[in-house]
């Protein structure tokens, strides 16, 4: 008995945590302009129950030169904010709470709030894929560094970004392909593109292969099917929001056609996407230097639907570097165009630290311990709203805060590592480990 009720509080507890912990740090005051404007749809239908508001009212933006980035034109004429369409949707149900207690006027805090219990059930999900695997413990800590030492806290759980949708529709993935629950998958993969269209990819690629490599179409037609189900849902969505049966209705495409035409796969592109400064994957989370190997010598000996999912995260990486900089725009602490490739990743890599090599081993604690002080800064520092060039190849934003502020961020950043060092140490206490072992 004891048994089950573990394996039904350890989830709870550690979906509380999260949740609170994210809902704290989500940020309440400036934001970038893409979460404010999807926030604002989602507090115009909650509140009114339609999307059309007067967007002259809010000045951040009718006098934005902008503008176009975050309106579009209705088939009917008429202007609305135009986001994909999970980041208004997720948080409708939150502002229409709010406005039934009596909340008045536009605030940002139920979205960052949404993205908080978002993003902690996506954090939940991979431990729940990782345990049987794993076991507890190790599943445990793989999922508070997903959670707690990468951007997927200071993005996804700040504030309802396309990636809040996209890492909870992946992680999703993970947990439902670990139970063989292809519908479920599917939906997941649903939730995914809502958040990004072209996350279909990761979809397709998840079923394709474990139908191919376990010779079941049987399993291609349930993912394929609840996928394409999601994907119908958001062509209701967009003909209800924007007046067309159209699932890019929310934006410009011909900017994006044009992007991929001029540059396509760039190296440059690819190069910032890595190791620029500024945005590059491997500069934020060095983690992945480490573990990378370790995912090499692991991959024939992986469950296929965590070999499945990695392809399929590199698939969608192709695709958004050619549809898009590496850059990902400004307001957010890290990098946010990587995230669905790092959640893409984060089974395999998990399930590879076994075989982590002896200078890797050495290396982990002090690099988990770095990048809990790094994002636990900027989750509670917030988003530098200010534009900045030290975005791309110029500067990195946690050099440039601790410029500008260098005692409070130098003082922020050592509480931040103390913290982590501590409860790294206590995790790693032979007695502790012991006694969890013996219950």
């Amino acid at each position: 008995m004891l048994g089950v009720s573990r394996r039904a509080w350890v989830p709870a507890v550690l979906l509380a945590v999260l949740a609170v912990g994210y809902g704290v740090t989500a940020s309440r005051g400036a934001v970038s302009l893409d979460v404010w404007s999807a926030n604002l749809a989602s507090w115009s239908i909650g509140t009114t129950g339609t999307p059309l508001t007067d967007l002259d009212r809010f000045p951040a933006l009718a006098d934005n030169d902008l503008r176009a980035t975050w309106v579009v034109q209705r088939a009917d004429g008429r202007d609305v904010v135009g986001r994909a369409p999970g980041t208004v949707a997720a948080a409708v149900p939150a502002y229409a709470l709010a406005h039934l207690f009596g909340a008045s006027g536009m605030s940002i805090v139920p979205g960052g709030l949404t993205a908080a219990l978002l993003t902690a059930i996506a954090i939940t999900l991979l431990f729940l894929a990782l345990r049987e695997r794993l076991g507890e413990r190790p599943a445990l800590a793989a999922s508070l560094v997903l959670g707690l030492t990468t951007p997927v806290w200071s993005v996804a759980a700040d504030g309802v970004w396309p990636h809040t949708l996209t890492v909870l529709g992946i992680l999703g993935m993970a947990w439902a392909a670990e139970r063989e629950r292809w519908w479920l998958l599917g939906l997941f993969g649903g939730v995914a593109l809502w958040g990004r269209l072209h996350a279909a990819v990761i979809c397709a690629v998840v079923g394709l292969l474990l139908a191919w490599w376990r010779r079941r179409p049987d399993l291609l037609l349930k993912t394929g099917a609840a996928c394409g189900a999601m994907l119908g849902l958001m062509m209701v969505w967009t003909q209800w929001m924007y007046g067309r049966w159209d699932p890019t209705a929310a934006y410009d495409v011909g900017v994006f056609v044009s992007i991929a035409q001029d540059q396509g796969l760039d190296g440059l592109n690819l190069a910032g996407f890595l190791v620029s400064p500024g945005r590059g994957m491997l500069v934020w989370t060095p983690i992945l230097v480490l573990l990378l190997p370790a995912l090499v010598r692991s991959w024939r000996a992986l469950p296929d639907w965590s070999r499945a999912l990695a392809v399929g995260g590199v698939g969608y990486t192709a695709v958004q570097l050619a549809l898009n900089a590496f850059k990902g725009g400004e307001a957010f602490f890290g990098y946010r165009i990587g995230l669905e490739l790092l959640a893409c990743l984060a089974p395999a890599l998990a399930l590879s630290t076994p075989r982590i090599g002896t200078v890797g081993r050495r290396l982990l604690v002090p690099v988990i311990v770095a990048q809990a002080a790094v994002f636990g800064f900027g989750a509670l520092a917030g988003p530098d709203t200010a534009p900045r060039i030290s975005s791309t190849w110029d500067s990195n934003e946690l050099v440039a805060r601790v410029a500008d502020q260098p005692a409070y961020s130098i003082a922020l950043l050592l509480a931040c590592a103390a913290l982590a060092a501590v409860v790294v140490r206590m995790w790693n206490d032979p007695e502790l480990r012991r006694k969890d072992g013996a219950s």
